[in-house]
């Protein structure tokens, strides 16, 4: 790999070592499995999405905690993130960068237990009500960003360990 950089109308370049990071994968979203309980407002509600109900795009990112004020940790248009929908849900694959040393550190610590959860846009969906609570089915929506959590709406979304 080579460092550019512009200087006075030119570019110079210099070689430059780097690591390639580290890989992480796991299950981002299950099908068919109820959420823990999720607080909305005055009610709470549990969610299930089904089976190729969501879409990415080249924006979807991986975050921590949802945070969107910092820097990705993976991105897909960039092939350092990507999906894949399966029987048991949408995979995910990411390369971490090098310098977040202590994302993986956290990881390893069991600081971040390996939980996974998204942020999405629903198109979609079918809510039922009953004295018991809601319940919401995802039928169709939008990934924008998968985050490193310390815990998650779904306890199968974890990094596979």
């Amino acid at each position: 790999m080579q460092l550019r950089r512009m200087t006075a109308g030119r570019i110079e370049t210099s070689p430059t070592t780097t690591s390639d990071g580290f890989e992480i994968a796991g299950l981002a979203v299950p099908f068919n499995q109820l959420s823990h309980p999720i607080p909305d407002g005055a009610r709470v509600f549990r969610e299930r999405i089904e089976p190729k109900a969501l879409t990415w795009d080249d924006k979807t990112v991986l975050l921590t905690q949802h945070a969107h004020d910092g820097i990705p940790l993976a991105r897909v248009g960039s092939g350092t993130m990507s999906f894949e929908n399966t029987a048991e849900g949408v995979r995910f694959r990411a390369t971490l960068p090098a310098s977040r040393a202590d994302v993986r550190e956290a990881l390893d610590r069991g600081d971040l237990p390996g939980d996974v959860s998204i942020g999405f846009y629903v198109d979609d969906d079918r809510w039922t009500h009953a004295k018991t609570g809601s319940m919401r089915t995802v039928t169709a929506g939008h990934i924008i960003e998968l985050s490193l959590v310390v815990a998650g709406a779904y306890g199968q979304a974890q990094i596979d360990k």
